[in-house]
């Protein structure tokens, strides 16, 4: 059985006016991500709903241990996050250990990160939307089969090369067990507008409305970054 790739989305609580300075620290920050043996994705944007130097990144690795591990352990993202703890970046905390980095830790669960017919798969200006669903109690696996349902229907919606939705990443949360997220991609703002007023989202609202008790819509515009490569060390 093969391993789920793991997948982190995290949300970075910035102070105002942080935003430029975050973008000089992610230079190196995705550089060096890109090389390391067991990354899939390191793609980075900020907010657009209200709080603009706050960051959202997808962060994926073909084994836990490229998170836990290789990445927090290079020079690089030493260097760097004690140029962000000097410049206090963060909102509230400085340090690695503040609640103003909100990770939620995933397991693939079905969908698509990337698709390998989409002409502009590797652009770092695309709009990312991250939808939470709280599954009702015991019932978070009805929500990912429904996940998946749909996420094999927006695939099969689209060809080349018209690719609008590039991503549509139904991921499983590892420590909240009702939890189960979508990692949506589309190619500008306009695109996820047209598909969130389509009927083919509609109808998935309907279902999961059924299964859960809550849900949160946010929304961040890409700016640098990989997704969806090949392991540099070889695919485990």
């Amino acid at each position: 059985m093969a391993t789920p790739l793991f997948f982190v989305i995290a949300r970075v609580v910035s102070r105002d006016g942080a935003l430029e300075k975050w973008r000089k620290r992610l230079v190196g920050l995705c550089a060096v991500s890109k090389t390391e043996p067991y990354s899939n994705s390191y793609y980075w944007g900020h907010d657009l709903d209200g709080a603009p130097d706050t960051l959202w990144g997808l962060e994926g690795y073909y084994h836990p241990v490229g998170f836990f591990m290789s990445h927090i352990s290079s020079d690089t993202f030493k260097e760097e996050m004690k140029k962000v703890d000097e410049d206090k970046l963060l909102r509230n905390v400085q340090g690695l250990g503040s609640p103003d980095y909100d990770l939620h830790h995933y397991d693939e669960s079905s969908g698509f990160v990337k698709r390998m017919d989409d002409a502009n798969a590797d652009c770092v200006d695309s709009a990312v939307v991250v939808v939470h669903f709280w599954a009702q109690e015991g019932r978070r696996k009805e929500l990912l089969a429904v996940m998946a349902d749909y996420a094999d229907k927006v695939k099969a919606r689209e060809m080349s090369p018209s690719i609008d939705i590039q991503s549509f990443l139904a991921l499983k949360e590892l420590n909240d067990l009702n939890l189960a997220s979508l990692y949506i991609r589309t190619r500008s703002r306009e695109d996820w507008d047209r598909f969130e007023g389509s009927s083919l989202y509609r109808e998935l609202q309907e279902k999961v409305s059924a299964l859960i008790t809550e849900q949160e819509i946010h929304r961040s515009q890409a700016f640098i970054g990989h997704i969806g490569q090949d392991a540099p060390g070889g695919n485990p």
